[in-house]
């Protein structure tokens, strides 16, 4: 009797399901949301997976828009407009268009913050046009925004749980990734959109965006060419990158590691000879140096916004600091706090197959 009692209970629990699943024909999953704002009216354009695609159709997803007085509204008009029900924890992509981002992102935060069934570890991305999602799909954003990270390193990730912490945390400005349509409406990816006080208010040059993410170790992939003389140009491509912030008496010091491959030079240097090599090795990390210094100080003087989180590293690493600088931060210390450079690299490959053509000549 017992062992039937038992045999009974295990029965019951494998029958029972949850309250609110979903079976999988009555969902149209969600992959992407891109949100504007026309007239005082939030404007919310979902990308939808179509699972019913037959063989001979091209079209992979449908998109979906909704308008409303609130975020809400314009997600409901999208669920009156489907004949399913949306289906948002495989949301890959947020992309918040710039008008909002020049206002105040908080109340599009609020949202996805209060809804318990959309999953945050989304990515977010700024964009200078609206009807992006109309041109190209979620999938592509999110490999060119991987792509562009890991190998030219303008791009950053941020999802959304990490745009959470730099809300949360006041001594850090939000930074992200931004999109553009060009002329022939193809989808780019350009500089990082910096904001100060929860607003955007500009976006870096790729240049700076490279700068920025060799700092916040965000990059290990990228290029930099360096002129040798007037028309002469020599390509490093670093294979590792690792900076290190280091508080010191109120001073902010930068060291910077490479590891780094010579893939192009025109220049006329014999890479086999040690001494032109280590002269060489000298010319990088001092062009490297005055570069980022230039970019840095270019940024806080233009923007006086702390998007490197040097505060938040003085407030890790010396509180006592921390609490003296703090209140006058933004004010003034953060444009004349003096910001040291040292950068170390460390040529791995030299790429000399063509050099004896080079020496001839």
């Amino acid at each position: 009797m017992k062992k039937i009692s038992i045999l009974i209970i295990v029965i019951i629990f494998t029958l029972t399901g949850c309250y609110d699943q979903k079976e999988l024909n009555k969902i149209a999953i969600l992959t992407a949301t891109e949100i504007s704002k026309k007239d005082n009216e939030f404007i919310i354009s979902a990308k939808i997976v179509n699972t019913e695609k037959k063989d001979n159709e091209k079209e992979k997803y449908t998109t979906y828009q909704g308008k409303g007085k609130t975020i809400q509204d314009a997600y409901r008009q999208i669920k009156l407009s489907s004949p399913k029900y949306i289906y948002p924890e495989h949301l890959e992509i947020l992309i918040i268009d710039e008008e909002i981002a020049k206002n105040n992102i908080n109340e599009i935060l609020d949202f996805y913050l209060r809804n318990p069934i959309i999953r945050t570890e989304f990515y977010v991305i700024i964009s200078k046009n609206q009807n992006i999602l109309n041109e190209t799909n979620p999938t592509n954003i999110a490999n060119t925004l991987k792509t562009n990270n890991k190998y030219q390193g303008i791009s950053n990730l941020v999802t959304f749980n990490d745009l959470t912490d730099m809300l949360l945390n006041p001594n850090e400005e939000i930074i992200l990734p931004s999109i553009m349509l060009d002329d022939k409406k193809q989808y780019q990816i350009s500089g990082l959109a910096i904001f100060k006080d929860n607003k955007l208010i500009n976006y870096l040059t790729n240049e700076e965006s490279i700068t920025y993410n060799m700092i916040k170790n965000n990059v290990t992939n990228t290029i930099i060419n360096y002129k040798c003389s007037n028309n002469n140009y020599l390509s490093v491509e670093t294979t590792k990158s690792k900076a290190k912030i280091k508080i010191n008496n109120n001073q902010i010091n930068i060291i910077l590691n490479i590891s780094a491959n010579i893939n192009e030079s025109n220049c006329n240097i014999k890479l086999n000879n040690k001494q032109e090599l280590q002269e060489l090795k000298q010319e990088l990390e001092k062009h490297l140096n005055n570069k980022l210094s230039n970019d840095i100080n270019t940024i806080r003087n233009k923007y006086n916004t702390d998007i490197f989180g040097f505060l938040d590293e003085i407030y890790k690493h010396n509180y006592k600091t921390y609490q003296k600088v703090y209140n006058n931060w933004n004010s003034s210390i953060f444009k004349s706090n003096p910001i040291n450079i040292k950068t170390n690299i460390d040529i791995v490959g030299k790429g000399n197959i063509m050099e004896n053509i080079y020496e001839k000549n």
